[in-house]
């Protein structure tokens, strides 16, 4: 088990910690770019039409996105226009 290793200082067994985190990723991220690699040799399709159907997925996501950020924009304008005349309400009964 690796907890059973005895570390002389805090400051060791954090950079010890620290080490394993990182070869963890780059073991994950190395694995998944040889998966990737694997998962393009053996796809039924062209490069060129996985490219393109990227590219049309990734534009739909940007509309998307776009869309669902302007909608929330004009969301969070009347609520902070109905914030904005409630607080100067309030400071107007305060000074009366």
């Amino acid at each position: 088990m690796m907890n059973d290793r005895i570390y002389y200082s805090r400051e060791a067994e954090q950079m010890a910690a620290q080490q394993r985190t990182i070869l963890a990723l780059v073991v994950m991220l190395l694995g998944l770019g040889l998966g990737a690699v694997v998962a393009l040799l053996f796809a039924p399709r062209k490069g060129e039409d996985v490219r393109n159907e990227i590219a049309n997925q990734a534009g739909v996501l940007y509309e998307n996105g776009r869309d669902t950020t302007n909608k929330t924009l004009k969301e969070l304008q009347k609520d902070f226009d109905k914030l904005r005349g409630d607080i100067e309400e309030r400071l107007k009964n305060v000074s009366r």
